[in-house]
């Protein structure tokens, strides 16, 4: 049961909305939806399957791209092929941990467009949390599984020398680094509300992350390294934590404490995404009115 108070012409205001439930916790929130969105999704196992598959086949191909190009000039930017492949591991699986738990942030157009908006507002429960777990796509587990795995093949032939400390830090960056995705995309989701439908920004955004964050940023130049860095994030999602790992701080554009503390950004980025996103869904127009 919710509570409305109507504006102009007795139309409902979604900032006027308020549920007379009692508000469920945000982790007991989470995990009931995410685990309803789970179990729709076991109705059709064999589809399951060949989602989780195709997805790690698609980024199976740009790993094969890039092992062409080792193969053909044996390093790129100076980096040999374990360097390489852990640098695409991290980026990989950071990308993973984005797509895992809050890759519904596709939906976000569809669900203004066709007002299920609407219901989220009306449920106890934040209805951004609502969007990130409206389903399940199990496909995000191929990046996941396929980031982990490469990440594990290849660290032990990087020069790294795996300490307590070492391993904690790669945690702490595939965490960070896939907050920083989330935290960007998130908030471009904002602007569906204002602005229209903007999937094709995301998926721009998406392609960059994607083809330009499995190589060393110095292959773009100066200029192409301040722009991935400071104006799109993209250096923060693996190429930072990968230099202070592999002792290539030498090569950074910036001092070497800011990648020795990039895994922090992924915080600060998704806190800021989503007070964007609050702040614009604030302009939302019900379909219906």
């Amino acid at each position: 049961m919710a509570e409305t108070i109507a504006g102009p012409a007795g139309a409902p205001h979604a900032e006027g909305r308020r549920s007379l439930a009692r508000p469920v916790p945000l982790l007991r929130g989470y995990t009931v939806l995410l685990g309803a969105a789970w179990r729709s999704l076991r109705a059709h196992r064999a589809n399951l399957v060949l989602i989780f598959l195709g997805s790690a086949a698609l980024q199976g191909t740009q790993l094969a791209f890039i092992g062409v190009l080792l193969g053909a000039f044996g390093a790129i930017a100076g980096w040999d092929v374990s360097e390489v492949a852990f640098l695409y591991g991290l980026r990989l699986t950071a990308h993973g941990v984005c797509t895992v738990n809050f890759g519904q942030h596709r939906a976000s157009a569809i669900v203004v467009r066709e007002g299920d908006w609407d219901r989220f507002l009306l449920r106890p429960v934040p209805p951004l949390l609502q969007l990130l777990t409206r389903i399940f796509n199990p496909g995000t587990l191929g990046d996941l599984v396929l980031g982990l795995a490469i990440l594990v093949a290849a660290a032990p032939h990087t020069p790294i020398t795996w300490t307590p400390l070492a391993v904690l830090y790669v945690a702490a960056a595939v965490v960070g680094g896939g907050l920083v995705e989330a935290g960007l995309q998130i908030g471009i989701s904002g602007l569906d509300f204002v602005l229209g439908p903007t999937t094709r920004v995301k998926d721009t955004v998406d392609r960059v992350l994607t083809d330009f964050g499995a190589f060393p940023m110095t292959i773009f130049g100066s200029a192409g390294t301040w722009l991935l860095t400071a104006v799109l994030p993209l250096a923060f999602v693996a190429y930072l934590p990968a230099t202070v790992l592999l002792g290539r701080t030498e090569e950074l554009l910036v001092p070497p404490w800011i990648a020795q503390l990039s895994p922090l950004a992924g915080p600060l980025l998704l806190v800021l995404g989503i007070a964007v996103f609050i702040r614009l869904s604030r302009h939302y127009t019900s379909p219906g009115h």
